[in-house]
């Protein structure tokens, strides 16, 4: 199992004698990894060097993070103690992960000052399981420079930001040859989790949802035309690369200058305005918008936890720095980094409002921010978002080759909706046995106790002692 630790690991001061190792897997994406080797190397000071750190870089994306996650569970192993957890995994691995009740007493951690959809992540069940590190949200961003340069005000629906990154594009490819790749919108559509983020905002906006009340409703009109309209953009206003890019590949094309708008999450707000950067200083975000003004803006739920895995050596220890990582101060000096902090009061600091003004209304997008269907769909919702992004990305890559026709999507989503409503119905029963096996558990743990008073100590003390309770 040694080989799984593919990733860089980065030793974080010597451990005393007395002391212990631990091993935290991270992720490398923005300025995230840096940001929690400066935190990690404080907690180790502030504990009298006594313990080391080591950092494993995961790879980057997700779905990878996922996959490996599931080898070192099966496996037991214990190489890892504490894990990064996209917040749609709880619902995968809680049963892998410690229960840091014992560890952290959670009335001291101000249940009212959590964003209520991550307090409820940060649980498996009744038991705390994870803490959050840090909150995300779907938003755009736009260069602020051009359209004030053609006159165009923000758009206020989806329509709205289709015509006007139509208009600049087409004027500033007519502008100058250089600016033959320029596009009026870049967002990500390669057959990763990304792009299921990107679509269940997109359906939201729409008014429609991937599931509702326990039922798959991705072949639904609402759906149909949110996927339509994606085609359309990625026709008229976008690149075949977006078929391939994740948020570092769209990000690199939106900083060199290349793009009006972009879909993305808030962390990448301060390395766009990086000095180094064609746009620093001229953007802009706004919320992702709705179908037709007046409707509901959205932003798909994301954030990422710190969590303990249940075969952790060290479980004290690394209940004590995952509760140190992501502490109030250490969430509000991430957030001038754009980190999005999942503490309310967070969002009314004034250091934190003056690093980023475009907090004052994020705070609004994370309450209506929309969930992927990770608690519909529990321990099968890695299967269903891979059927999501595969027939997605599948639709919009066949639609560059050749027309594709309203009929045409929607028999494609039939076909997904049958395949999620199996996932569903899978859940459903699966959910059925873990109640009765969570009964069962219990039950046992009941007569054992029973046995204990009653001086127990095998079958036939138990048999006596039937007799003796029935006389």
């Amino acid at each position: 199992m040694r080989r799984i630790l593919f990733g860089l690991v980065l030793a974080i001061f010597c451990c005393a004698a007395d002391g212990v190792t631990i091993k935290i897997a991270c992720r490398s994406k923005g300025t995230e990894l840096d940001l929690l080797k400066k935190a990690i190397a404080a907690w180790v000071k502030k504990t009298g060097n006594q313990h080391k750190v080591e950092v494993v870089v995961l790879p980057h994306a997700s779905n990878e993070c996922f996959a490996l996650y599931r080898q070192w569970f099966s496996a037991k192993s214990f190489d890892v103690d504490i894990l990064v957890v996209d917040i749609a995994w709880i619902g995968s691995f809680g049963e892998y992960l410690t229960d840091l009740r014992e560890y952290i007493n959670p009335e001291e951690m101000d249940e009212q000052d959590f964003f209520e959809a991550y307090w409820k992540g940060m649980h498996s069940g009744e038991q705390l399981v994870a803490l959050p590190l840090y909150a995300d949200v779907g938003i755009i961003f736009y260069r602020t420079d051009l359209l004030s340069k053609h006159g165009k005000p923000l758009p206020v629906t989806w329509e709205e930001l289709y015509e006007t990154a139509k208009f600049i594009q087409d004027e500033e490819r007519k502008q100058a040859k250089k600016k033959s790749k320029f596009c009026g919108f870049v967002f990500q559509a390669k057959a990763f989790e990304i792009l299921t983020c990107n679509f269940a905002e997109m359906v939201d906006s729409f008014g429609g949802a991937i599931v509702s009340d326990g039922c798959a409703t991705i072949d639904s009109d609402v759906c149909v035309n949110a996927t339509t309209f994606l085609i359309k953009c990625l026709r008229d206003i976008s690149s075949n690369s977006v078929l391939n890019y994740s948020e570092e590949d769209a990000r690199g094309m939106f900083q060199s200058g290349n793009a009006v708008f972009m879909r993305s999450w808030p962390y990448a707000y301060s390395l766009l305005n990086n000095p180094s950067t064609a746009v620093a200083g001229n953007v802009g975000v706004i919320p992702i918008p709705p179908c037709t003004d007046g409707g509901k803006e959205s932003g798909v739920l994301g954030g990422w936890l710190f969590a303990v895995s249940k075969f952790s050596k060290h479980k004290k220890f690394a209940a004590d720095l995952i509760h140190y990582l992501t502490s109030k101060e250490e969430q509000k000096k991430r957030s001038k980094h754009s980190y999005l902090p999942t503490r309310k009061s967070l969002y009314e600091d004034k250091d934190v409002l003056k690093w980023n003004p475009h907090f004052a209304y994020i705070s609004n997008a994370l309450k209506n921010a929309v969930a992927r269907p990770s608690a519909d769909f529990g321990k099968n919702y890695p299967r269903a978002s891979t059927e999501i992004f595969n027939t997605i990305n599948s639709i919009l890559t066949d639609s560059r080759e050749a027309e594709m026709s309203k009929d045409d999507v929607e028999r494609r989503l039939k076909r997904l909706n049958k395949k999620l409503t199996v996932l569903l119905e899978k859940n459903k029963r699966d959910s059925r046995e873990s109640f009765w096996q969570r009964a069962q558990r219990k039950i046992k743990k009941i007569l054992q106790k029973i046995k204990v008073f009653l001086g127990v100590k095998d079958e036939a003390d138990w048999e006596n002692a039937e007799q003796i309770n029935t006389n």
